[in-house]
């Protein structure tokens, strides 16, 4: 089976996070926190045909004048119809992750420090996958703290050293729903696809 990867090539590239409050983190579909609503068409089911979506966990606008993270925090859930959802975010290199429950992300970046990259940070990402026969794609991306948790109670955060934690305020809400592909987003966000976001596969 042969798959032809389109990149559909509408660009947010240097674009201003969508959240203008500092220390932000949610998942969005672009690396520069814009893109958080995604309307995807159907396709024809059939051999070869699917689609693929990368998603992006960003600190937006963090407000420290250190230029590293070396811990974060947060409770992500992924509810998709995908036939094979995914089973965790993929972290950045050298994290470590300390938690129990496969939602809750514990995230120490002592020995490999993460470099703040302007007002927008990947912290973490993950690829879905629809195969051809469903024909629909839906995701909903939530993000909270993690119940009990010692440094983030009400909240996800980070810190840029341990003991140190900032608070990070989701697009939305402390807690809850933060983007959606064919979903109902809480406002009319921008739904241009983004270059390497979707790749449709015929």
């Amino acid at each position: 089976m042969r798959f032809l990867i389109l990149l559909l090539l509408a660009t947010c590239a240097g674009a201003e996070p969508i959240d203008p409050d500092p220390d932000g983190m949610s998942f969005y579909f672009d690396t520069d926190g814009v893109e958080y609503c995604l309307t995807l068409d159907d396709w024809i089911p059939g051999p070869g045909n699917g689609l693929a979506v990368t998603a992006y966990l960003l600190v937006t606008r963090p407000d420290t004048p250190f230029p590293w993270i070396q811990v974060w925090e947060a409770h992500a859930e992924i509810l998709t119809n995908s036939y094979s959802p995914p089973t965790g975010l993929t972290l950045t290199s050298g994290a470590a992750d300390y938690a129990a429950d496969p939602d809750d992300y514990v995230i120490d970046l002592s020995h490999a420090l993460l470099p703040i990259t302007g007002d927008a940070t990947v912290i973490a990402h993950v690829d879905i996958s629809w195969l051809g026969h469903e024909g629909h794609a839906e995701a909903t991306f939530i993000l909270r703290s993690i119940e009990d948790s010692l440094h983030f109670p009400d909240s996800p955060g980070y810190a840029v050293e341990a003991g140190f934690p900032i608070p990070c305020q989701p697009l939305f809400a402390a807690w809850g729903e933060v983007a959606w592909i064919n979903g109902g987003c809480l406002t009319g966000g921008d739904e241009g696809l983004t270059w390497g976001a979707v790749k449709r596969l015929y």
